[in-house]
């Protein structure tokens, strides 16, 4: 599914950052193992430490913690070499490198050496253990699996090993990087649930477009689009985009006002409109934008706008607008203010 790394690739960018937001909220500093234990369980899952050497008094552990919906973004420090054993990740998806030292991991019985460059996935329910090096510090990103299954359609299963140095992964990287250092960004996402529904999509489809995966059911190539009249599913599907184009919406949320299963619906987009149901949307949102930058003396700006409308990267959407309109938004805006 995807291509392999190439050696000429630049790997300055990946794994390592400095997550300021979460240094912002940090959850707990400890010196005591069975704290710590019980403080991480609260936002992640029951789990086992086991120090890997000789204990020293005042070593202090810590952790920093944000949530945004279905996505949870924490570091980890132990502060001494640690084992780390989960009986099985609850229903999320544990997506864990390090900011620096490194671990051994076993996801599900399958090794990946963890480090600043290279990461690892354990899917929900399967069983994790990591061995960490007494200098390392954890980044973890815990993805619930009803949020990603809501935006891709279907459950997914993630291959184990996560090449941070992979190019087809930078995006997705970027963007982690974006939501771990603004508190400006978080802030709006809070005060706004559009905002924090797209952000989640973008997390995830980047995450879908960077790294193989699998599902148990792919669903059959379809027939050429266009072949007959839609079906009563895609136009329920689009009178409540259209009704509902400037809230917080995921695949799951349209499927389930026209009263069909996700896939359903994903097949009968693909067939007889040759999109997807968010795409779809997209385009309702580009429309919807484009109506509000025309009115006369708003007191509007493009970033407002594109905000409201449920684009969270400006340069995107000035992009699409652009394609789309034949104009910059910014030329929209001046032309009737």
């Amino acid at each position: 599914m995807n291509t392999a790394f190439s050696p000429s690739a630049s790997i300055a960018s990946a794994g390592v950052f400095e997550p300021s937001l979460l240094r912002a909220n940090r959850l707990f500093e400890s010196t005591d193992l069975e704290d710590t234990r019980e403080r991480i369980s609260r936002v992640m899952q029951p789990h086992h430490l086991q120090p890997l050497g000789r204990r020293a008094s005042g070593r202090r552990s810590h952790m920093d913690f944000v949530r945004l919906g279905g996505v949870g973004l924490g570091t980890i420090d132990f502060g001494e070499a640690m084992r780390v054993d989960v009986d099985h990740v609850e229903d999320y998806h544990l997506l864990m490198f390090c900011l620096r030292g490194n671990a051994q991991t076993l996801a599900d019985g399958q090794p990946v050496q963890a480090s600043t460059r290279q990461g690892m996935i354990c899917a929900p329910g399967r069983s994790f253990v990591a061995d960490l090096s007494a200098d390392c510090e954890q980044f973890v990103v815990r993805l619930d699996r009803r949020m990603v299954a809501a935006h891709a359609g279907h459950d997914v299963h993630f291959h184990h090993s996560l090449d941070l140095r992979r190019p087809e992964l930078q995006a997705w990287l970027d963007q982690l990087r974006v939501l771990a250092t603004s508190a400006t960004l978080l802030e709006t996402a809070r005060r706004n649930p559009l905002i924090a529904v797209e952000l989640e999509r973008l997390l995830v489809h980047l995450l879908l477009a960077g790294q193989a995966w699998t599902e148990q059911d792919a669903p059959q190539p379809q027939a050429a689009s266009g072949r007959g009249p839609a079906p009563a599913c895609v136009r329920r599907a689009e009178a409540f985009i259209q009704a509902h184009a400037d809230q917080p919406l995921r695949l799951a949320d349209i499927a389930q006002a026209t009263d069909v299963p996700m896939r359903t619906l994903l097949s009968a987009f693909q067939k007889f409109r040759d999109t997807s149901p968010m795409q779809y949307l997209r385009e309702v949102r580009l429309e919807l934008a484009h109506q509000r930058l025309h009115q006369p003396g708003s007191q509007a700006t493009v970033a407002s706008v594109a905000l409201d409308c449920g684009f969270v990267h400006l340069g995107r959407f000035a992009q699409a607008y652009r394609a789309r309109f034949g104009q910059a938004p910014s030329a929209a805006l001046q032309a009737h203010t």
